[in-house]
């Protein structure tokens, strides 16, 4: 039988240990461990097999597998995850996330390209917008979510689960995530944010605009100006994900480049 244990805050020296390698895959990881720990109600992380097949961490309802091998036994992951009582999401690097999806016959991986930029390497965009942009504090935690639920790949778990997203958000934004949002009156056009910060990096997410406010700029200026926030703060490095070759034509101009693919499946 593969050995499942919950790890503690005495693990933790090993859990860097483990993750070290890819600093861009396991931000989340790492992010959430630095901020919480592992006495947080919130977080819980278990090491599969008895030399860590793999990890898998649990933050809310969305579970983040990673393993420094190339397979891992996905049979006991599954059997890890059919004990919980609920799940939103699965992430992982997409080469792990196709060995689980077969326990998951009727979900799809969203795949997408998983990028770094440096803060040697950064090319900040000039500012060209016409409204401006503005700091984001837990407060806009309902203007977040009700951005998101108008666009369509990001509007289903924002639509089923809100008050969770409503509480990551905020929750995020008052312990060290930074966001930058472009508004019109008070209605909100075009947001972006870190989660997962760490002692030198971040992930970007979240980068979205309102349909009919698209094609001028927005985006790109806010993705911008939090670099150029959180690299003047002391971050070495910054992440974000794309799945278009549009978005991945603007990041490149920003100095990013792509590391990985990331996968998702959402329950």
């Amino acid at each position: 039988m593969i050995q499942v244990r919950k790890l503690a805050n005495k693990d933790l020296a090993k859990v860097y240990e483990y993750i070290q390698g890819e600093p861009e895959t396991n931000l989340f990881i790492q992010g959430d461990l630095e901020l919480y720990g592992l006495q947080s109600q919130n977080i819980s992380l278990y090491a599969i097999g008895e030399s860590w097949d793999c990890i898998l961490l649990k933050y809310y309802s969305d579970f983040i597998l990673y393993s420094k091998g190339p397979t891992f036994n996905a049979k006991a992951v599954g059997a890890l995850l059919a004990r919980q009582e609920k799940i939103l999401a699965i992430s992982a690097k997409e080469s792990l996330l196709k060995q689980l999806q077969p326990l998951y016959p009727t979900r799809k991986i969203q795949g997408t390209y998983l990028c770094r930029c440096n803060k040697t390497s950064f090319t900040a965009k000039e500012e060209n917008t016409a409204l401006p942009t503005r700091r984001l504090t837990k407060k806009d935690a309902p203007a977040i979510v009700a951005l998101y639920q108008q666009i369509e790949e990001f509007a289903q778990p924002y639509l089923d689960h809100t008050q969770e997203k409503l509480a990551e958000i905020a929750n995020n934004l008052e312990q060290g995530g930074v966001g930058f949002g472009l508004f019109e009156g008070n209605r909100l056009l075009s947001s972006v944010y870190t989660t997962a910060t760490t002692t030198s990096g971040a992930m970007i997410v979240g980068v979205a605009t309102l349909s009919e406010a698209r094609n001028r700029g927005y985006a790109s200026t806010l993705v911008s100006e939090l670099c150029s926030f959180c690299f003047e703060g002391g971050l070495e490095f910054l992440c974000l994900f794309f799945d278009n070759p549009k978005a991945g034509t603007i990041y490149t101009r920003l100095g990013f480049e792509v590391v990985d693919r990331w996968g998702i499946m959402r329950f």
